[in-house]
C-alpha cells in the first residue's frame, strides 16, 4: 500500500517529531514496517504505532485524524503526494516542503511553511508567529510554492520571504513581510504595525475593508506613494489572487494605490492597497 490512515490514540506526554513521515518515505512499506518507523518523543525515539492506529488508505495519501497540536514537522521536506490532517497541527508544519499538498483542517503552530520551496500548504485555521519565514539561524524565508491561511497569522509573517505566494484570509500581526526579498503576500483582514520593515523587494497586497492606507499603519514614513500606472502587472496579479476567493475574489475589478520601499533599507518592494 502507498496510502495510510493514522488515528491518534491519545495526546502524547511530550512533543513528537514527525519528520520523515511523508508519502514518498512510506511508499511500498507494509503496515508493520510503517508502524515501526522511528519518531522523536522528547529526547527518546519511539515507534509510530505507539501514537496511532494505522490502516490502509487512499493511494498516495497520508490521513491523520485527531488533535496533533503536539506533533511537529508534519510534511517536513515532503516532495510528493498528499498529507491531510483532520485536526490541529504543531510547529514547523510544511517546513522545507518541495512539492505535494499538505492540508490542515485546524490551526497550525509556529513557523508553518518555514523555508517552503514548492507545493501547496492549506491551513483552515490560524497559524502562529514566523509563518512563511526562516528557520532559526537561517537567512532564507519561504522560497516557493503556495501557502494559504484561511484564518489569521501571528507576527513576522513572511520574514525574509524570497519567492512564492502566501495568502492570509484573516488578520496578520506586527512586522508582516519584514526583510522580505521577493514573492507575493496578500492579506484579507487587518494588519499590525511595522508592515514591510526592512523590505527589499516583493509585493504585499491589502484587500481588506476600507480604501487606501489603513489608519493603523499611519503615514508609512519609509514608503513613498507611487502613481505610475501598472495595468498589465495588476491584471495578472489580481487574477492569480482572485482564485483564492473571499476578500480576493473581486480584485480584478478593483483600483489600487501603491507605496514603494522600504526606503530606509534601499528597498524596492511595494505595498498595494486595494480600493473599493
Amino acid at each position: 500500500m502507498n496510502g495510510w490512515r493514522f488515528s491518534l490514540r491519545q495526546a502524547p506526554a511530550l512533543r513528537v517529531d514527525l519528520r520523515g513521515i511523508t508519502p514518498a518515505a512510506l511508499a511500498g512499506l507494509s503496515i508493520d514496517q510503517v508502524g515501526q518507523l522511528p519518531v522523536g518523543h522528547g529526547n527518546a525515539t519511539l515507534a509510530l504505532a505507539e501514537f496511532f492506529d494505522i490502516a490502509p488508505h487512499e493511494e498516495g495519501v497520508l490521513h491523520f485524524e485527531g488533535n496533533l497540536e503536539r506533533f511537529d514537522r508534519i510534511g517536513w521536506q515532503m516532495d510528493s503526494g498528499r498529507i491531510r490532517v483532520e485536526g490541529h497541527a504543531g510547529h514547523y508544519a510544511g517546513g522545507c516542503m518541495r512539492a505535494g499538498t499538505l492540508h490542515i483542517e485546524g490551526r497550525a503552530g509556529l513557523l508553518a511553511a518555514c523555508e517552503m520551496a514548492g507545493g501547496t500548504l492549506n491551513v483552515a485555521g490560524d497559524v502562529g508567529d514566523f509563518a512563511a519565514s526562516t528557520l532559526p539561524g537561517s537567512m532564507d524565508g519561504m522560497r516557493g510554492g503556495t501557502f494559504v491561511v484561511r484564518g489569521s497569522a501571528g507576527e513576522r509573517f513572511g520574514d525574509r520571504m524570497r519567492r512564492g505566494t502566501a495568502v492570509v484570509h484573516g488578520d496578520a500581526g506586527a512586522f508582516l513581510a519584514s526583510r522580505m526579498v521577493a514573492g507575493t503576500i496578500a492579506v484579507g483582514g487587518r494588519v499590525g504595525a511595522h508592515v514591510g520593515h526592512g523590505m527589499r523587494r516583493g509585493s504585499v497586497v491589502f484587500a481588506g475593508p476600507g480604501a487606501g492606507v489603513p489608519a493603523e499603519l499611519g503615514t508609512l514614513p519609509t514608503f513613498v506613494a507611487n502613481h505610475t500606472a501598472t495595468p498589465v502587472f495588476w491584471a495578472l496579479l489580481a487574477r492569480d489572487l482572485a482564485r483564492h476567493g473571499g476578500a480576493f475574489g473581486e480584485l480584478p475589478a478593483r483600483r489600487i494605490e501603491r507605496h514603494l520601499g522600504d526606503l530606509s533599507a534601499d528597498g524596492k518592494g511595494e505595498l498595494i492597497f486595494v480600493k473599493p
